[in-house]
């Protein structure tokens, strides 16, 4: 690229002068004054630009570098005096745009939609099931009596040969999304039977009542569907256990302090039922 010719280096006198800014700027000036109607238009690599008659297709580098800050200045306000006459500034030099117009392309960014789901969370995922005999604080076994295609459980004193009516008690434990290590998500099932003890409202009824639903596969229910069956174990300093509904909180499993009656959903509050149980593996 060529410039405007300015006095080489060896000719700049080495001690400055207020003289040496008036010189250059008045030769400058003369000599773009006489030569603007000489001024015309070259191609070179796609770029147009104007030159001056006095230009020289190269630039000559100077013998030995000239360290003179004086000088630097002075060659400085020589190019800012050219770059504010009329004509040179646009057409002598190229700024920012005109490099980056060669390195920066535009093009059309086509933008898809991708619609995704979210996965629910689950609250409830299981873990394992262990077999267990379940009794109340009292020594009460739990048995299944069913009448009529209704199931249900009841809580008695079982001897001798009477106890192979004792419900054996298949207990599915659960990791809860929120763990607490006082609370063990767990289902209750009836082992050998696809029974579950279920907590649920009645219509007519504020008090959630415990039942036994049958369900083909448990561990094939997620969270609302799941979390009528679940309860959480807790375990207390003397060895027993309790079982709160999840779906309910504050409501236990409980047994009368008579024998052969149903076991029940009843409040914390509640001081007659029993809701301490005592948890056997089933060897």
């Amino acid at each position: 690229m060529a410039m405007a010719e300015v006095p080489e280096f060896n000719e700049i006198p080495m001690e400055y002068s207020e003289l040496v800014e008036d010189f250059y700027t008045d030769e400058v000036s003369i000599t773009m004054e006489n030569n603007k109607k000489h001024l015309h238009w070259k191609h070179h690599e796609e770029c147009w630009s104007t030159y001056l008659p006095k230009i020289k297709p190269e630039i000559r580098k100077p013998e030995k570098p000239k360290t003179s800050f004086r000088k630097v200045v002075m060659l400085v306000v020589v190019v800012e005096k050219l770059k504010g006459i009329k004509g040179i500034d646009k057409l002598s030099f190229f700024n920012d745009d005109d490099l980056l117009n060669h390195i920066l392309v535009h093009e059309d960014i086509t933008c898809n939609a991708i619609e995704t789901q979210e996965a629910v969370s689950t609250q409830f995922l299981y873990n394992k099931t262990t077999v267990h005999v379940i009794r109340d604080q009292k020594q009460k076994s739990l048995t299944l009596q069913e009448f009529q295609g209704n199931a249900r459980l009841l809580a008695l004193f079982l001897q001798g040969q009477n106890i192979k009516q004792e419900a054996k008690i298949n207990v599915g434990t659960y990791f809860s999304a929120k763990p607490d290590p006082q609370k063990r998500p767990v289902t209750l099932g009836i082992a050998g039977r696809q029974l579950y003890l279920c907590c649920a409202t009645e219509e007519g009824m504020t008090d959630p009542i415990l039942s036994l639903k049958e369900v083909d596969d448990i561990k094939q229910k997620q969270n609302d569907d799941l979390l009528p069956f679940i309860f959480y174990k807790k375990t207390n300093s003397t060895r027993y256990n309790s079982f709160e509904s999840a779906a309910f909180p504050g409501y236990y499993i409980s047994t009368s302090q008579q024998e052969r009656q149903q076991v029940q959903l009843m409040p914390e509050n509640d001081q007659i039922f029993l809701r301490d149980f005592i948890m056997n593996p089933n060897l």
